[in-house]
């Protein structure tokens, strides 16, 4: 079954023609195992699903860059002065906001760190590079880089955020339960600042720093309800 699924992800621009309905037909390719739950029934060991996620996304990532020739706009691990202070700023503009909407649907609340100050900082550290070199990278190129450069291409950049972040919230409509509307609703929140970062620095970098900034904190301060 992984082996089916990873083929047609793999090869889908290989066989098919690189036109705009072809397009749709891989998103809905690349959304099917999320919205199914097929992962959960392939790994056996508890967490691995996760795994199989990341490296579900990243396939479908090099399929698009190299067999669709897609281009995304600039990207890399590492982002330019310019692109950090972007990605703060987006982050320092939304978190408030997604606060209070996470408050209001009651998704996470606050919890006081009970951890002393450097183990804080280090875990905070660690978990900030972990989340923008492996989810947020994978997560902003395809929910940024593709869909809402396609959408942007076909109107303008205020539809492409208007349209893409539903779809990046209702991609996390399946985290820890179904449906889980409450992470969905923030997570569409956290789009349109990522998808702001995106279209004013015109590189992924600027919101992969915004999204791992919002996740750090999530992870430091808050406890999902």
């Amino acid at each position: 079954m992984l082996a089916a699924l990873s083929a047609i992800l793999s090869f889908w621009f290989v066989i098919l023609p690189r036109r705009p309905a072809y397009d749709i037909g891989f998103l809905i390719i690349a959304a099917a195992p999320q919205i199914t739950g097929v992962f959960k029934r392939l790994y056996a060991l508890k967490q691995m699903d996760t795994l199989g996620h990341l490296m579900w996304i990243h396939v479908g990532i090099l399929a698009l860059l190299v067999l669709r020739e897609w281009n995304p706009g600039e990207f890399s691990f590492w982002p330019t002065p310019r692109e950090w202070q972007i990605g703060l700023f987006l982050f320092l503009l939304a978190i408030a906001p997604l606060i209070g909407l996470s408050q209001a649907v009651h998704f996470a609340h606050f919890v006081t760190p009970n951890a002393h100050w450097w183990r804080m900082a280090a875990e905070g550290a660690a978990t900030f590079f972990g989340i923008l070199w492996v989810v947020a990278l994978s997560e902003e190129l395809f929910f940024r880089g593709f869909i809402q450069r396609a959408l942007a291409n076909q109107w303008n950049q205020i539809v492409a955020i208007v349209l893409s972040a539903p779809l990046f919230g209702a991609a996390h409509l399946w985290a820890h339960q179904f449906p889980n509307w409450q992470n969905a609703v923030v997570a569409a929140a956290l789009g349109v600042a990522c998808g702001v970062a995106y279209w004013w620095a015109g590189s992924v970098r600027a919101s992969m720093v915004t999204h791992a900034l919002v996740v750090v904190t999530w992870r430091l301060f808050f406890q999902l309800r």
